[in-house]
């Protein structure tokens, strides 16, 4: 054949798998902005998941046409023609897997898609130059030389992505440096009065009902869903914070040492609100001192005529508070320290709380709330004893309070028509919510109690002992657990056992949507199920 029909049977080869190439591209980049676009845990992924990252029908394809790819014989352009087909027949088979939280295409994903574009194009190319003696003056060379890129694509696309990202880290450094410069111009210019929540567990909570309680008097801006970090603060603020804005809510979340300094850096918090100190991130932060040092940040970046409000009922928050070089508000805590705010009488029952808010100088007040589980009373008082900083009245706390609304996924009564009771606590994924979440299930009588769960996730060498704990408790409180997945969930079974669970009370599924189905199945009115967890993409088995 002449070479030009060579030429474009190589390009139609090209054209054919240029769909499934960008579908797998696109999905290397969404594992990666999972990891928070961190080389060293995408890496780790890839290494956990080796099986599932070479594209085996561009392999075999690749490796079929270069092998047949010979001169002056008709299988030659058969060949390349059935690896047309193949590639055709990919593109339409080939869909983007649902996700739970799925891609974003923002401006860095944006940049960095083009840069692993520019890498696949050297790459293919370079791979595509090697040369084979036996084709080296035949036209069907060129078929061979785009079956070896072909072929070098399917075992390297996942990791190029790692290569495009580590080369634009100079052009990403000089983004954040931009943004956390307009961020702090902004601050300076508008001058709001900056509270900062941290903390292992609970911040998301106690800085949306922070959030309404001073709402109800002062204009106040918090940061949403779960945006703490450096980048996602800038966001809120460059876009969102306003002349008229008296207070600033800035959720600070750490995966290790230094992560909340840099942020106080960024925010200067004149009051900062310490929820819980315990096992989180255990893999990143590699010690729960080092979480405790972590969290002490928050209390260092408060300048000296500052606040901090330190959960008074937690141990290591009152250690961390032992090295304040500001005035510190208890709220709860043991009698004999110095708490500002404390509950009695807490009642917890299936339609929320009902507590009485105690004050040092006497007074109290009756409260209640649609708010499920026993630490959304800690929650409470945190961030009223952070809204009596800032000005509002006592007497003003317990209609704000019964005013609150759950914050999505955390808790969350899901509303329904078949009589079954729905808590979605799909957020949380740690110890302490998990057992106060368990708790909570327990206060749903007259039906069965079901619970679904893919476990938890970065608690590192105490995670199998919290997951046996967690096992423990499911089983004096639920009729059947459903576990999904299971390598995590194993010791989560054991517990269950060991609690006296029987084999009819365990269910392991593959998948939420296999959980839900067999749900399906078991529910009637009456009953309660439980959703504790759910986890991304990056980590479904």
């Amino acid at each position: 054949m002449p070479d030009f029909i060579w030429l474009i049977v190589s390009a139609l080869f090209i054209a054919a798998w240029v769909r499934p190439i960008v579908l797998t591209s696109l999905r290397a980049l969404h594992m990666l902005q999972l990891e928070e676009y961190q080389t060293v845990r995408y890496l780790r992924w890839l290494t956990a998941n080796r099986w599932l990252i070479v594209d085996q029908s561009l392999l075999f394809t690749g490796i079929f046409v270069a092998l047949f790819s010979l001169p002056s014989l008709l299988v030659a352009p058969i060949t390349a023609f059935a690896g047309i087909a193949v590639g055709v027949w990919q593109s339409i088979k080939r869909s983007t897997p649902p996700a739970k939280k799925p891609l974003v295409l923002t401006d860095r994903a944006r940049r960095l898609l083009a840069g692993y574009g520019v890498c696949i194009l050297i790459f293919f190319s370079v791979v595509a130059s090697v040369e084979a003696e036996p084709l080296k003056w035949a036209g069907s060379s060129v078929v061979f030389d785009v079956a070896m890129g072909a072929i070098g694509l399917s075992l390297a696309l996942w990791p190029l992505l790692a290569v495009a990202n580590l080369l634009l880290y100079p052009v990403e450094a000089g983004f954040r440096r931009y943004f956390l410069a307009s961020a702090r111009g902004t601050l300076r210019k508008y001058h709001p009065m900056v509270i900062g929540v941290a903390g292992s567990y609970g911040k998301t909570s106690t800085k949306a009902i922070l959030a309404h309680l001073l709402a109800t008097r002062f204009p106040t801006l918090a940061t949403p869903r779960s945006f703490n970090t450096p980048m996602g603060l800038c966001r809120v603020i460059r876009e969102e914070l306003r002349p008229e804005h008296q207070f600033f809510i800035a959720e600070l979340g750490a995966y290790r040492l230094g992560e909340i300094r840099e942020l106080g850096r960024l925010v200067h918090p004149s009051i900062g609100v310490l929820t819980s100190v315990g096992p989180e991130h255990l893999e990143r932060f590699g010690s729960l001192e080092n979480v405790v040092k972590g969290e002490a940040e928050l209390l260092q970046a408060i300048p000296p005529d500052g606040v901090a409000i330190v959960n008074g009922d937690d141990e290591l928050c009152r250690q961390i508070a032992n090295a304040a070089t500001c005035r510190v508000v208890f709220a709860g805590g043991p009698a004999e320290q110095r708490r500002a705010l404390w509950a009695d009488d807490v009642t917890l029952t299936s339609a929320g709380l009902q507590f009485t808010i105690s004050r040092a100088d006497g007074r109290s007040v009756k409260a209640r709330t649609r708010l499920l589980g026993r630490h959304s009373v800690a929650n409470i008082l945190l961030a009223s004893a952070a809204a009596l900083e800032c000005g509002i009245a006592f007497d003003d706390l317990a209609e704000a309070i019964d005013r609150l609304e759950p914050v999505e996924h955390r808790l969350q009564l899901i509303a329904n028509d078949n009589g079954v009771t729905v808590i979605d606590d799909t957020y949380n994924s740690n110890p302490r919510g998990a057992a106060a979440a368990l708790e909570t299930l327990a206060s749903f009588q007259g039906g069965r109690r079901y619970l679904v769960t893919p476990g938890m996730v970065e608690l590192a060498d105490y995670q199998d002992t919290a997951h046996r704990e967690f096992g423990l408790q499911a089983a004096g409180v639920c009729d059947a657990v459903i576990l999904i997945g299971s390598r995590r969930t194993r010791a989560i079974a054991e517990g269950l056992v060991e609690g006296g669970a029987t084999a009819d009370r365990l269910i392991i599924t593959a998948n939420l949507s296999e959980a839900t189905e067999r749900l399906r199945d078991l529910l009637r009115a009456g009953d309660a199920v439980l959703f504790e967890n759910d986890l991304p993409d990056n980590y479904v088995e």
